[in-house]
């Protein structure tokens, strides 16, 4: 019981502290982009390789990769067939929908509670794995095909901006 309360006290603080620096105005808006990049393209990776380098192989690639493989095919061929059928979105917002209905926040939550409680934060590597490798790529290719060669993104729009409507 001590793991989860301790799991989750250090999620709360994380939070307290993010919305006491924003309360404080310690970072402005770009400072906040600059730590969003930061976060996304070099610590979530370089967690991922120290949650890794000291994972059992056969840990990673177990019956809980399985299931969860199995579970994220499931919720998004549901999506996908009520997105079509029902609601009649295209297929850019049915990726986008499949990738809400399917992601997890392992990464966020699935690390410190499966380090505090379950005391090994590999056993949420086999979900971020299947998010990061297999999901994401296929939903960006398949975005990028929704989207159609036709439309071009200009020069100035960058990588980091919407491309103009």
């Amino acid at each position: 019981m001590s793991g989860v309360l301790e799991g989750f006290t250090t999620i709360g603080a994380l939070i307290a502290l993010g919305a006491l620096l924003a309360h404080l105005r310690v970072f402005d808006l770009s400072a906040q982009v600059v730590l969003s990049r930061l976060a996304f393209y070099v610590a979530s990776p370089a967690l991922m390789i120290t949650v890794l380098q000291d994972a059992d192989v056969s840990a990673v690639l177990s019956r809980n990769l399985v299931a969860t493989g199995c579970a994220v095919v499931t919720v998004v061929l549901l999506y996908v067939v009520v997105a079509r059928l029902v609601l009649r979105q295209d297929l850019a917002d049915t990726v986008v929908g499949a990738l809400c209905s399917a992601y997890v926040n392992a990464g966020n939550l699935g690390l410190p509670i499966a380090a505090y409680v379950l005391g090994d934060a590999a056993l949420v590597a086999p979900t971020l794995l299947l998010q990061m490798l297999v999901l994401q790529p296929i939903a960006l290719a398949v975005l990028d095909v929704a989207r159609g060669s036709s439309t071009s993104r200009s020069a100035s729009s960058g990588p980091w901006r919407c491309p103009p409507c």
